[in-house]
């Protein structure tokens, strides 16, 4: 199942305090939105409604029952989301 986060909502079905931490999350770094999309055992990461994924950063399925870990991974894919579009500019 494909996970939306914003600031605000959630379209998950996720345990509700993993959603609110990926939603806390997102406020904090003025994340328009978080989507995981599921490939295998791994999601991909979009953020901010990209076309593409996040490049190299896949969370594991067992990081969806880990908040710390999944914010972890988050935190990643903003780091290279941003060298991304550093690149491109």
């Amino acid at each position: 199942m494909r996970h939306v986060f914003t600031p605000w909502k959630s379209r998950s079905d996720l345990p509700e305090p993993l959603q609110e931490a990926v939603r806390n999350w997102a406020h904090e770094h003025e994340v328009g939105e978080v989507a995981l999309e599921p490939m295998g055992e791994l999601f991909a990461v979009r953020l901010n409604m990209s076309a593409d994924p996040v490049p190299g950063i896949y969370v594991p399925a067992a990081a969806l029952a880990d908040p710390e870990a999944l914010l972890e991974m988050l935190d990643a894919a903003l780091e290279v989301y941003y060298a991304e579009l550093n690149l491109n500019q």
